[in-house]
C-alpha cells in the first residue's frame, strides 16, 4: 500500500474521531444517575419487604386462628356440658358463658382466640359463632386480628324430645290389628303412643270399633287405648322440637348423596330412567345400605304445602331391607319428602320413619322400632284421616334408634353459606 493511500485513511479516521469528542461524560453521568436510583429502591424495598412479609403472616394465622375458635365452638357443643370444656346450646339470643361469651382469651401457640356462642332459636338447633383471632394476643396495642362467622346447626334429639312413639301433625285413623306401643323403652322418659295436632280415631270402618291398640307409658299401666295413652289437638307449634327445619333436610339430603343413598332427580331407583315420584321397595329394589335413606321431591325443590303432586309416593313390599350383615332389618333415618303410600313388607325399620305427608298402611305389616313422624304438610282439610295405620302394622318407640342407632351423625354441621370472615374487622 503506498504512503498516499495510508495518509489519506489516516486522515478520514482521525475526522471520524473528532465527532464523537464530548459524549462519554455524559453518558457515564446518566448511567450513574440510574444505578443510583436503582440502589435507592431496592434499599426501600429491603426496608419494606419484611414488614409487608411480617404483615402478611400475621394475617394468616390469625384467620388460622379464628377459625380455631370455630372448631373448638363445634367441639364444645357436640361433647355438651358434661365433658369438661363443653357446653350445651343457649336459648335463643342468649350468649354462652365464659369461656364461650367472646370475653375469654385462649391462648394458642403464638397468639390466641375468643369465640361467642349465641343461641339462635327455641329449639336449640341452631347457634350463631363468632370466633376472633388474635396475635400476639387481644391486649396488646399493636396486635393483629382476623373475625369469623358462622351458623351451626344440629339435628333435634328426636329420642328426648319427641312426646310419642307415633307423631303426627293432623289427624290420625289407628285400625285393623295395629299397634302402637311406648312402654317398650323409657330411657328417654314416658311416653304417649300417639300424639296428634287433629283427632285420633280407633278400629275400623268410621272408626266405631276398637280393634287397633295403643299403648302409652305416661300411666304407667297396660291398659291400651285410654285418655292417658292418646294425646290429640295438641298445639301445632309443639312439633317443631322434634321436626326438621329446612336447613337441616338440606343437610340431610346432601349426606345422603354423599353416601349413595339418596333418590330424586339424577338418582332415581334401580331399573328406572327418570324420577318420577313413585317408588316400590322390594326384592328388585332394595335399600341395600344403613344411614340416611332421602328420598326427594319430584323436581328435587323444597315441598310445598300447596303443591301435593310434587310430593313422591313411597310404598314398601315383600323385602324391602337388604343392608350389610342381612338381618333383613334397616337401621338409621328414612326421609321421605312426601308420602308413605303402602307398607306391607317384610323386616323392620330399626329407626326413624319421617314423612313429611302423610303414612298409610292399611293392610300392611310395617314394623318400625324406633319413631314415626308424619309432618302432615298439606292439611287441606281438618277433617280427613291423614295418616292411617291398618292391618297388622306395629310401631314401637326405641329411644337410641329414634336418634339413629349409631347410624346418623349426631354432632353439630356448618350451616351452608355462612362461613365469612368480616372484612375491615
Amino acid at each position: 500500500m503506498s504512503a498516499r493511500l495510508l495518509s489519506a485513511i489516516s486522515r478520514r479516521v482521525a475526522r471520524g474521531l473528532q465527532g464523537q469528542s464530548g459524549l462519554a461524560v455524559p453518558m457515564a453521568l446518566v448511567v450513574l444517575v440510574v444505578l443510583a436510583g436503582l440502589m435507592i429502591s431496592f434499599t426501600m424495598l429491603s426496608q419494606s419487604e419484611p414488614v409487608i412479609a411480617n404483615n402478611q403472616n400475621r394475617g394468616v394465622v390469625t384467620r388460622a386462628l379464628a377459625e380455631s375458635g370455630v372448631e373448638r365452638a363445634i367441639w364444645a357443643l357436640t361433647v355438651g356440658s358434661g365433658v369438661t370444656g363443653g357446653v350445651d346450646a343457649p336459648g335463643n339470643g342468649v350468649a354462652a358463658g365464659p369461656p364461650y361469651n367472646g370475653a375469654t382469651y385462649i391462648a394458642l401457640g403464638n397468639g390466641g382466640f375468643t369465640v361467642k356462642i349465641t343461641g339462635a332459636n327455641a329449639t336449640g338447633t341452631e347457634v350463631t359463632v363468632e370466633a376472633v383471632g388474635w396475635m400476639p394476643d387481644n391486649s396488646s396495642t399493636n396486635n393483629a386480628h382476623r373475625k369469623i362467622t358462622a351458623n351451626l346447626m344440629r339435628f333435634p334429639n328426636f329420642g328426648f324430645n319427641a312426646p310419642c312413639a307415633l307423631c303426627v301433625k293432623g289427624d290420625l285413623e289407628v285400625k285393623g290389628s295395629s299397634t302402637i306401643d311406648a312402654r317398650t323403652d323409657t330411657t328417654c322418659g314416658r311416653k304417649y303412643g300417639t300424639y296428634t295436632a287433629g283427632g285420633t280415631c280407633i278400629g275400623g270402618g268410621n272408626c266405631n270399633g276398637n280393634n287397633g291398640s295403643i299403648w302409652g307409658a305416661v300411666d304407667n299401666n297396660n291398659t291400651k287405648n285410654e285418655a292417658t295413652d292418646i294425646v290429640t289437638n295438641a298445639p301445632a307449634a309443639n312439633f317443631d322440637a322434634f321436626t326438621f327445619s329446612d336447613q337441616q333436610l338440606a343437610v340431610l339430603k346432601q349426606m345422603a348423596k354423599t353416601s349413595g343413598t339418596y333418590i330424586g332427580p339424577g338418582s332415581p331407583p334401580t331399573g328406572s330412567a327418570t324420577w318420577t315420584g313413585t317408588v316400590t321397595f322390594n326384592s328388585s329394589n332394595q335399600l341395600t345400605k344403613d344411614g340416611i335413606v332421602f328420598i326427594d321431591t319430584i323436581s328435587g325443590n323444597s315441598p310445598i304445602a300447596s303443591n301435593p303432586s310434587d310430593y313422591p309416593n313411597v310404598d314398601f313390599r315383600g323385602n324391602p331391607f337388604n343392608p350389610p350383615g342381612g338381618s333383613g332389618d334397616f337401621h338409621g333415618w328414612i326421609i321421605v319428602m312426601g308420602n308413605v303410600t303402602g307398607f306391607n313388607a317384610n323386616g323392620t325399620i330399626q329407626g326413624m320413619l319421617y314423612v313429611i305427608n302423610d303414612v298409610t298402611s292399611n293392610n300392611g305389616t310395617a314394623a318400625v322400632n324406633g319413631l314415626v313422624i308424619a309432618q302432615n304438610l298439606n292439611n287441606s282439610n281438618g277433617s280427613q284421616t291423614d295418616t292411617s295405620e291398618g292391618g297388622n302394622a306395629s310401631i314401637s318407640f326405641n329411644c337410641q334408634n329414634a336418634n339413629g342407632g349409631g347410624k346418623v351423625p349426631n354432632g353439630w354441621f356448618l350451616n351452608a353459606g355462612t362461613y365469612k370472615e368480616v372484612s375491615g374487622y
